[in-house]
């Protein structure tokens, strides 16, 4: 296999993006070489209509080996002619949401994917309508089959679990609550969850196809809507790959902001997950201490940027509010807020009830997150010592001493305490950061971006990596904007983790996870 690898043709190498093109008779085996032999992590796998430049579709599937700051890509060409490629489901499942999804959106069928249902698209939706092909556009026959589809309620094939004694409960996908939608369908055997099967997509918004009609400064916006609780993170991320794509360094102020605010958005979140962990557990006075922790810094969120979600600070090239002139009143906001930390886990770790409704629930494997290619605290609370700040470090991270903390549990009590000792590591980060000074102007000039070029952008949000890849046309507009947040990869981790555990369990350990529907389904 490593020969397959070696007769790739290097068709970029550009920072520490190594593009590697192979034939299509070798993409199986130069992906799970890297995979099997280099153990290689999965980081997302696209595809991208670039027929104006060369009349071919390409398959890119991005790798990363742990202890390399290098991302292998590798680049399969697919001609208009042959709309297939091989699948890699069955040897790197981590590759079955992917696939499917380039099935959907670009009509290339993996073959010899082991489920070729619809993922992203329901089944109301027009048969050969593929909308991030350049040519597509929305035709008076599809609003006709999809109105009919409608019409129709065309049922969803779910998978059929048979054996003496079980039955199925369907949830959602409108559920209690302020939630977005999600369907769930049990197979149990009495209280016991045998197999789940989630249904998710619901609120697809075609958020990839917008970004190709706007300018890559218009994008800045768009990003920052992608999921709510990581707004600066994915504006982060699409801000450092258009960067990178044009070839801008940011200067060490612009720098330092980004890295604050990131740990400041990781601190909000984790300090509103761990509380409602304890609505699930019934301790309300956990809930609410959570919930006023998070409310103090989201407050100062507000007061730093004049937005609660931290929007509108990022720009292609820097960012536009110096949030180190207001020190003070980051400090001693971070110093209430340890005091209330530690309290709330004193009241946590010191209720027996609360700690035994979490442990042994919700217990997720160390194989079965490497293999579904899980992601930020979920892998972490399973033994996996993945996090993008120390895999690829970026932004001021390479400066900063900090451990990335890992349980080898796997269950809903790990997944807790992950969160409380990364939360403990950004209180830390955020006194480190502010005691220094830094370097430059907030923004660079952007003279322009290049035509044909692209680049990939990431950092860690509070869930985990999420990703962006950009490439512009021949007038330096959006080619091409791919995103993977990570909720892409952690939700079909969630049904391994719930397995063998009682129905009622099933809130407590979705919310360990703490997953995005819309963040997941653009």
């Amino acid at each position: 296999m490593e020969r397959v690898l070696n007769k790739a043709i290097k068709i970029k190498e550009h920072l520490n993006e190594q593009y590697l093109e192979v034939k299509k008779d070798d993409f199986k085996d130069a992906c799970v070489y890297l995979y099997q032999q280099r153990h290689a992590i999965l980081r997302l796998m696209f595809a991208a209509d670039e027929r104006q430049i060369d009349e071919t579709f390409k398959i890119y599937a991005v790798f990363s080996i742990p202890g390399i700051d290098k991302f292998f890509i590798i680049v399969l060409s697919v001609r208009d002619n042959v709309f297939t490629f091989p699948s890699i489901t069955k040897e790197i499942p981590a590759a079955h949401w992917y696939e499917r999804e380039i099935r959907d959106m670009f009509g290339i069928i993996p073959e010899g994917h082991p489920d070729l249902r619809r993922l992203v698209f329901h089944d109301s939706f027009p048969e050969n309508s593929y909308p991030l092909r350049k040519d597509w556009h929305i035709s008076d026959t599809d609003l006709k089959e999809w109105g009919e589809g409608i019409k129709q309620k065309v049922p969803y094939k779910f998978m059929e679990v048979e054996g003496e004694g079980i039955y199925e409960i369907p949830v959602g996908p409108v559920h209690a609550g302020i939630i977005e939608p999600g369907y769930f369908r049990f197979s149990a055997v009495g209280e016991t969850i045998f197999f789940l099967e989630p249904r998710l997509f619901y609120t697809h918004k075609g958020t990839e196809k917008h970004f190709e009609g706007m300018s890559f400064f218009d994008g800045v916006r768009l990003s920052e809507r992608i999921s709510g609780a990581s707004s600066f993170s994915h504006s982060d991320a699409y801000c450092m790959a258009v960067e990178r794509m044009a070839g801008l360094e940011i200067t060490e102020k612009a720098k330092a902001v980004r890295t604050l605010l990131l740990e400041i958005e990781r601190l909000y979140n984790h300090m509103g997950d761990i509380g409602n962990l304890c609505a699930g557990t019934g301790l309300q006075v956990g809930y609410a201490k959570g919930a006023i922790i998070k409310e103090r810094i989201m407050q100062l969120n507000e007061r730093l940027t004049a937005s609660r979600y931290l929007r509108g600070v990022n720009v292609i090239g820097g960012v536009k509010e110096d949030v180190l002139l207001k020190a003070d009143d980051i400090l001693s906001t971070v110093d209430i807020v340890t005091k209330k930390y530690k309290e709330l886990m004193n009241l946590l770790n010191g209720s027996i009830s609360h700690i035994e409704r979490l442990e042994n629930i919700g217990v997720l494997s160390e194989d079965i997150a490497l293999r579904l290619g899980a992601t930020g605290v979920t892998a972490r609370a399973s033994g996996i010592n993945d996090d993008i700040r120390k895999a690829h470090p970026h932004l001021l991270y390479d400066r900063l001493e900090f451990e990335s903390h890992t349980m080898a549990r796997g269950d809903v009590f790990a997944r807790m305490m992950v969160r409380a000792e990364e939360a403990e590591c950004s209180i830390s980060i955020i006194n480190a950061l502010i005691e220094n000074r830094y370097k430059g102007e907030l923004t660079v000039e952007v003279k322009g971006i290049p035509p044909y070029s692209s680049a990939f952008g990431y950092t860690e949000t509070p869930r985990g990596s999420v990703f962006y890849w950009v490439m512009s046309d021949k007038n330096g507009m959006p080619l091409r904007v791919k995103l993977r947040s990570p909720s892409y990869c952690n939700w079909p981790a969630v049904p391994f983790a719930v397995h063998g555990n009682f129905v009622p369990d099933f809130p407590l350990c979705n919310k360990s996870f703490e997953l995005s529907y819309s963040g997941c389904d653009m």
